[in-house]
């Protein structure tokens, strides 16, 4: 067998195991994380200049909105 043989081998062998997998799929994941991040950003953006003598809560909702890009980022480099 060649190594090109080998490494088809061992692509297809993955792609049926996670076609295998129960729930929901890694991309569907990670569609939904980066998603809720766009909302989150643009609300932190909002609440951010519409409150100006509270700017640590639209700093929080921004905070929480880049939480959830680290967990899509991590997901897309592990998985």
């Amino acid at each position: 067998m060649t190594r090109e043989e080998i490494e088809k081998l061992i692509e297809e062998t993955a792609n049926k195991e996670r076609a295998k997998r129960r729930g929901p799929s890694i991309e569907s994941v990670r569609r939904v994380l980066n998603t809720s991040f766009l909302v989150l950003a643009v609300a932190g953006l909002v609440l951010y200049f519409a409150m100006p003598d509270r700017h640590i809560v639209g700093i929080a909702v921004i905070g929480a909105g880049m939480f959830l890009k680290i967990i899509e980022f991590l997901l897309r480099f592990l998985f």
